[in-house]
């Protein structure tokens, strides 16, 4: 028979209203802890308290995203616990609701979680995780937004540097219309860098000189530049076969330095994709969050089906702690598990869409077939 639909509608209000309880406790206690950790970070930074308290919360819906999937197992796990803890799920057994009936209004609840997080929530976490990462380059030092992919090129940002050595030293815009990364280094063709210097340290710079190449590549401590053609106002344009540039950048400051996955939504990284792929660069990273992006309304569900096997049993009394302690050891294990896969995927063992839907499937399959072992076996 088909599951009453005043029953359905009991069993999601059970899941929401525990799965809530479980958001707002881990919500306080990331919140607090995050705080805490800025609180270490800002020792020798005189950061104000306001300050911390606004970046703890732009960050927190970015990691609200991660440990969802955890909210929500745990969520399902003390709700099916609780009505079969009251007999409300055997009295339904015994009227003939199976239990694939009685689950699919929390699978259905869940899926749709998922695509309002991805859809709507999403977007909104990337503002607010770009606006952290902005206040943490500023009060941190971080060496983040130094480099900047678009339609037009690459745009590198070197911050001031100073040496005696360089006639050409100070901060230096770089802009390069192809670029390819090398792990250790990274070579650019027909560069312009514009360099800038603040001769009476006011914080204000000046345009000094303009230097053309052909060709870059970032070595330690220096850009090696080929072809080169140095311009100045008021000055003699000089040219070299090959300059050095000095500079405080590393392959991996510029690689980190582009846009995080996390900063761009989901509606954009596809196209952000194809722009990093043309300029040269790693996508990796990216086309494994878009995946995991898509394939996060499946987990969701997956991870209803998962706690049905901890909680649709009859339990003795004083047995909801073990059910919860097995449910988080194996949500653990299954975080455990996608991690693995996902770094298989980055290392190019494993294709990026294959390593994003592979805990997927394996979590739903194993489910499905231990409850039908459970239930119907």
């Amino acid at each position: 028979m088909r599951a009453p639909v005043t029953l359905s509608r009991y069993i999601i209000r059970q899941f929401l209203v525990s799965s809530t309880i479980i958001f707002l406790t881990f919500t306080l206690l990331i919140i607090l802890l995050d705080a805490l950790e800025l609180v270490r970070r800002s020792h020798n930074h005189n950061i104000p308290a306001a300050t911390i308290v606004q970046m703890s919360l732009l960050k927190f819906p970015e990691m609200g995203q991660r440990i969802l999937p955890f909210i929500l197992l745990i969520g399902a796990v003390l709700s099916y616990s609780k009505m079969t803890r009251m007999h409300e799920l055997i009295v339904a057994r015994a009227a003939g609701v199976s239990v694939w009936q009685f689950l699919m209004p929390t699978i259905a609840t869940s899926f749709l979680i998922g695509v309002v997080v991805v859809t709507i929530i999403n977007p909104l976490s990337c503002i607010m995780i770009s606006r952290y990462e902005q206040l943490e380059d500023k009060h941190f030092q971080r060496k983040t937004g130094l480099s900047s992919v678009g339609k037009s090129g690459t745009w590198f940002r070197q911050k001031e540097f100073s040496s005696e050595t360089s006639l050409l030293a100070g901060e230096t815009i770089i802009h390069a219309l192809e670029a390819t990364d090398n792990d250790d280094n990274v070579d650019l063709r027909e560069i312009s860098i514009f360099v800038f210097k603040d001769p009476e340290d006011l914080g204000e710079h000046i345009f000094t000189n303009r230097i053309d190449a052909a060709e870059a590549r970032l070595l330690e401590k220096y850009w090696h530049l080929k072809q080169v053609v140095v311009t100045a106002p008021g000055k003699k344009t000089i040219s070299y076969d090959e300059y050095f540039l000095e500079t405080d950048l590393t392959s991996k400051d510029i690689q980190n330095s582009l846009a995080s996955p996390e900063t761009i939504p989901v509606w954009q990284l596809p196209a952000f994709i194809s722009t990093l792929q043309k300029s040269g660069f790693s996508a990796s990273t990216h086309i494994l969050h878009w995946h995991n992006l898509l394939a996060s309304p499946f987990l969701y569900a997956g991870m209803i089906l998962v706690a049905s096997l901890f909680s649709l049993r009859p339990t003795r009394m004083g047995k909801s702690g073990a059910l919860i302690t097995a449910s988080i050891v194996t949500g653990f294990l299954i975080y455990f598990f996608t991690s693995v896969i996902s770094s298989l995927g980055l290392s190019g063992s494993l294709s990026l869409a294959m390593a994003a839907w592979i805990p997927v499937i394996v979590v739903v399959l194993t489910s499905v077939g231990l409850l039908l072992h459970f239930e119907d076996g």
